[in-house]
């Protein structure tokens, strides 16, 4: 009865921390994803300083990333990180065309990661 009692506690603490993870990750998406599109307003508009929004958004990131890979790790965080330098060198450049592109890469990148991080019905089977 006590192996029964541990097996059943430590089943609870990993479904707890399974789901704390999911909504830790789901709440840093959507804000990941709100951001972006804000630097994607921002380059479309010749008024704003997208430059400063990229660096603003890096540091962002980077603060996030360091924090998420403590409980959840994927390479594509880093290769998001590399996409996002690649955003900064092209609005430095003053290439706001590329820089638009390498956003839409951004918003593509951002929602796989969220899907391989996010739990779903397809990683139990």
């Amino acid at each position: 009865m006590k192996r029964l009692v541990i097996a059943v506690v430590i089943l609870a603490v990993i479904i707890v921390a399974g789901v704390l993870e999911s909504v830790a990750a789901n709440k840093t998406f959507d804000e990941l994803e709100a951001r972006l599109c804000a630097l994607e307003t921002a380059i479309k508009s010749p008024d704003d300083n997208a430059l400063d929004e990229v660096k603003e958004l890096t540091a962002w990131w980077e603060d996030k990333r360091a924090g998420m890979e403590l409980y959840t790790w994927s390479p594509d965080m880093r290769a998001f990180s590399v996409a996002l330098a690649e955003t900064e060198g092209s609005l430095e450049c003053g290439d706001d065309m590329n820089a638009l592109s390498k956003c839409q890469s951004l918003l593509t990148m951002a929602k796989n990661i969220r899907n391989i991080l996010d739990f779903n019905a397809a990683d139990i089977i």
